[in-house]
C-alpha cells in the first residue's frame, strides 16, 4: 500500500501542476496553498510559499507570467509580456 507523505499534493491534481509550472519557470517554491482559475482574463492565480513567505503567481496558457511577493494581489494587464516583480 502506497504511503503518502504529509504535504505532498494529490497526483495529478491543480496544485502538483502550478508546482510543476513554477519549478519550469526558475520560481522558487515551497508549497502552493490554492489555485484559481476562475479571472475572466483566462489568467491562473497561484498562491504559495517560499522561504516563509507568501507569494502569487499569475500563469496564462500553462506558463508563468507574473510573480509578486504577498497575497490578495492584483492580476496582471494581460498582453504586458511576462514579468516578475520581488526579485
Amino acid at each position: 500500500m502506497p504511503i503518502k507523505m504529509s504535504g505532498r499534493y494529490e497526483s495529478g491534481s491543480d496544485k502538483e501542476h502550478a508546482h510543476s509550472m513554477l519549478k519550469a519557470a526558475e520560481v522558487e517554491v515551497d508549497h502552493v496553498y490554492g489555485v484559481d482559475d476562475s479571472h475572466a482574463s483566462g489568467l491562473q492565480e497561484i498562491t504559495f510559499t517560499f522561504n516563509g513567505q507568501a507569494r502569487t503567481a499569475w500563469a496564462e496558457k500553462d506558463e508563468i507570467v507574473h510573480v509578486l511577493d504577498g497575497w490578495d494581489v492584483l492580476p496582471p494587464k494581460t498582453g504586458s509580456g511576462p514579468w516578475r516583480g520581488g526579485y
